[in-house]
Parts: C-alpha cells; structure tokens; sequence
C-alpha cells in the first residue's frame, strides 16, 4: 500500500473500521514505514488526549432554550432581500429559462401580429411598390437564375401559390 492510502484510513484503522484484509494490510505498513508509523502515533496521542477531557453537562434547562431560540428564529419576519425566496426555491433554473422561451415566443408573435396589422411591415403583398422596389425585394433581383439551382427550385415554390409556373 502507499503511504497517502494508508494516510487516508489511519482514523478508520484506529476505530477497527476497516475488512480485516486491510486492516492487516495496514499494520503491515504501519511495521514497515517510519513516516506512516509517527503520524499514526501522533494520532493515537490527539484521542487520548481528547478521552482524557472531563465532559462538561449542560445547565438546567439548557436544550428547552435552545429550542425556544430556534424556534423564534424561524418565526421572525424575514427581511426584504428574502422575502421572495421561496419563489427561487420553487422555481429551478430550467423552469425560469422555459418560462422566459415561452414569453419571448409569445411577445415575438404578438408584436408580429400588431407590426402586420398596422401596415408596419414593409413587405405586405397589399401595399403598391415600384417594379423595381417589388424585384429588390424578391429573388428576381438575381435573375437569370440558372435552371435546377436552389434559387431556381425557390422562385418555382414561391410562384407555384401565386398561380403561375416558371
């Protein structure tokens, strides 16, 4: 075993905690290594120190105060930075990043609505532009699109709800 392993379950070993392979494994260490063995013996010296120590009881009534203080603690009014606490508690972050998704569609699709009521959209088929305005703002600015190319395919989707093929 290396010497940080056995480091890290020298409290273990003190308390019989360990399988009985590894406790052994350990006392195998212990035998074998000066570092380990010093640290162990500084340990065993630290809990018996704190055996020795006389334990203190409380004062009468002692825990029914603490529990009063708990108590009104927790029923003291809360200041203002915490007064809307429960509502981060209830609300996790995926459900405030759904709740903003969902308000950001709704708001987009209202204020779509409203431009496009309001004649606020420049592209409204009702509304009369130039010819040359009207092709700027279609595909037909690129013409001649080549047969068969991505353009091509669009102008013949774009026109065949118009009426007319290409």
């Amino acid at each position: 075993m290396k010497c940080s392993q056995v480091q890290n379950r020298l409290s273990a070993f003190q308390d019989g905690e360990l399988k009985p392979q590894e406790q052994e494994k350990i006392s195998e260490h212990l035998k074998s290594c000066p570092a380990c063995r010093e640290r162990y013996e500084i340990m065993k010296k630290v809990w018996q120190a704190l055996e020795d120590l006389k334990e203190i009881p409380p004062e009468p009534g002692f825990y029914g105060q603490l529990v009063k203080k708990i108590n009104e603690f927790n029923e003291t009014r809360l200041p203002v930075r915490f007064r809307w606490r429960w509502l981060f508690e209830f609300f996790s972050p995926s459900w405030a990043t759904a709740a903003l998704l969902l308000g950001g569609i709704l708001m987009g699709a209202f204020l779509g609505n409203t431009m496009a009521r309001n004649e606020l959209l420049p592209f409204q088929q009702h509304r009369i532009y130039s010819q040359a305005a009207a092709e700027v703002f279609s595909l037909k600015a690129f013409d001649p699109i080549p047969p068969g190319t991505l353009g091509d395919k669009y102008l013949r989707m774009a026109n065949y709800g118009a009426g007319g093929r290409r």
